[in-house]
């Protein structure tokens, strides 16, 4: 029953997701997603106020596009080193078709693609 279902890791920062997918115990799908937070330039009269409120809004937008990846996911995990993963975590509580579907919510320093795909698969049992 285990190896039927969709297991998706996440390794996130407010920079960047990396997402692990795995159909049937089997890696299907590698995808990175960027916010983009740093690719903007701040207006030079914006006080910190309109700086704080044009990041919420461009990490609203970022952890919007990961819960849209997620929506087929049975099982999920979240890694990170920081508050990202504790914000995606409530965002993926707030969806209807997701809830109770995190696994964990784990603190992990910066992994690359394949160090999240080896940590996915001891996490799930995939091996």
């Amino acid at each position: 029953m285990t190896q039927s279902l969709r297991h998706i890791a996440v390794w996130i920062d407010q920079r960047e997701a990396i997402l692990a997918v795995f159909d049937g115990g089997h890696l299907s799908k590698e995808e990175e997603i960027r916010s983009k937070i740093e690719q903007e330039t701040h207006h030079p009269d914006w006080t910190r106020s309109h700086v704080q409120a044009y990041k919420h809004e461009h990490l609203k937008h970022y952890y919007a596009e990961i819960v849209q990846q997620l929506r087929s996911a049975d099982k999920i995990l979240i890694l990170g080193p920081g508050p990202a993963k504790h914000e995606l975590h409530h965002q993926i509580e707030n969806h209807k078709g997701l809830k109770d579907k995190v696994t964990a919510v784990q603190n992990a320093a910066k992994m690359n693609e394949d160090e999240l795909i080896t940590y996915a698969n001891q996490f799930f049992g995939l091996n």
